[in-house]
């Protein structure tokens, strides 16, 4: 099967200020499925605030990898302490998420799609453990689950020294 749209080509027509109308037209396809591609063709304006590793650690997550699996991939990272703790220090970034986003959108995977989805395994899901993944998942999807707060308490007591020697038995 021989694809419709060439990509090479529609880039050029939308670089020459083509209008997407008669881009659909030339290929023989709808303006919807022009707008679609050209959307996935493009890069995320997002991504011009990235560096080179910054933009492949937003790729590895969005393929699926967890924060120190892609950090490993996309950082020289000679320790998993080390992968940890640059995947959670760039998960905190908003620039990251955003770009996360961004990358999930145009692929089609918007949070809509992905409730969706996993409304389906809850619904469907003959094994009771991939409906409870499916709900655990949805809820992390919702920002359900607190952040978690750690906090130390240090207290320090000064006791000044206090004479027994009037309560001891003689």
């Amino acid at each position: 099967m021989t694809r419709k749209i060439d990509d090479q080509k529609l880039l050029k027509l939308h670089a020459e200020g083509v209008e997407g109308k008669a881009i659909a037209e030339r290929f023989g396809v709808s303006p919807a499925a022009i707008s679609k591609r050209l959307k996935r063709l493009t890069r995320p304006p997002i991504f011009d605030a990235l560096t080179a590793k910054e933009e492949r650690f937003v790729m590895e997550i969005a393929g699926g990898k967890n924060q120190t699996q892609a950090a490993m991939s996309a950082f020289d990272v000679g320790s998993l302490d080390s992968a940890k703790t640059i995947g959670s220090r760039l998960m905190k970034d908003t620039d990251i998420q955003e770009a996360i986003t961004a990358v999930m959108e145009a692929e089609g995977l918007t949070r809509r799609y992905l409730v969706g989805k996993l409304k389906g395994h809850v619904d469907n899901a003959v094994d009771p453990s991939v409906s409870l993944r499916a709900v655990d998942l949805g809820l992390k999807l919702h920002d359900a689950y607190p952040a978690t707060k750690n906090m130390n308490l240090n207290i320090n007591v000064d006791c000044d020294p206090v004479d027994l020697s009037q309560f001891r038995q003689r």
